[in-house]
């Protein structure tokens, strides 16, 4: 290897799984089970399958910061060792069949990572129910108290 080049896109996803599985700074450990932070992991769960800083493809869904829709961001593998290059985010707001349709198009028919697709789907409803808005809350009447 020649002199300013990056190691990581010369190890293997699991020699690096092997590195960064007791050594993170994204994890949380409670009650025995093990949690992450990481920024394209989309269970939350610290395994080889849902970390998004090993595998070459991952998938990660987030909130849009205007309050509608959702960023689905996708790894590049051409960019592996190239950070800058390496995230391509796509928002999508439009309606939640739409976006929906969309997680499913780019996970199952584009076989990027079909194992995600649920869980990505998952999550972008869970952010598009909590941007929903309310309606308005009706008051429990107080019943009146028979002497």
């Amino acid at each position: 290897l020649s002199r300013g080049r990056h190691f990581a896109g010369k190890m293997s996803a699991d020699l690096q799984w092997m590195i960064l599985r007791n050594n993170s700074c994204f994890l949380l450990r409670n009650q025995g089970t093990t949690f992450t932070k990481e920024p394209l992991n989309l269970a939350g769960r610290h395994s080889f399958k849902h970390s998004g800083l090993v595998n070459k493809k991952a998938i990660g869904v987030t909130a849009d910061p205007k309050g509608k829709g959702v960023v689905l961001t996708t790894k590049k593998t051409k960019y592996a060792n190239k950070p800058p290059k390496n995230l391509t985010k796509v928002t999508v707001a439009s309606d939640s069949r739409r976006t929906v349709k969309t997680i499913k198009n780019l996970c199952g028919k584009n076989f990027y990572r079909r194992d995600l697709e649920d869980a990505a789907v998952r999550r972008a409803c869970a952010i598009l129910r909590s941007q929903r808005t309310t309606t308005g809350v009706q008051k429990k009447r107080t019943r009146r108290k028979r002497n």
